[in-house]
């Protein structure tokens, strides 16, 4: 299968493959496309991978890191949930974005679309 990646512009416009499944990313790109540090999106992805919210794909190529064997590539989720980790201007403007993209299917297809507060301090606004 072709590896395609996201790319954030500096101008901020979103470049993404139109098949989300074709989405298979490094660390290093994941960083460089939201702006972080390679040590920071490491840390945050074995984070992820740790709790189960998404994975690598173990089908490609894997690399050894002590006793664990790593995949090299993740996908579109893993970037997604890597994004709503960090705070940079290109998570933020990935996130809008991935955020619309749901919001025009759940239109297109006529899905129920409920509302999300955003929590901020741990409070729920009064």
């Amino acid at each position: 299968m072709k590896r395609e990646i996201i790319t954030i512009t500096d101008e901020g416009a979103i470049v993404a493959p139109t098949h989300p499944n074709r989405v298979r990313m490094t660390i290093g790109e994941i960083a460089a496309a939201l702006g972080i540090f390679h040590q920071t999106a490491k840390r945050h992805v074995r984070a992820i991978e740790k709790s189960g919210i998404a994975g690598g794909d173990y089908s490609m190529t894997c690399i050894a890191e002590g006793t664990a064997a790593c995949p090299l590539y993740y996908g579109l989720e893993m970037v997604a949930a890597v994004a709503f980790r960090v705070r940079s201007w290109q998570a933020d403007k990935f996130r809008r974005w991935l955020v619309e993209r749901a919001a025009n299917l759940a239109v297109k297809f006529q899905l129920p679309v409920t509302m999300i507060i955003p929590v901020r301090g741990g409070r729920l606004p009064s």
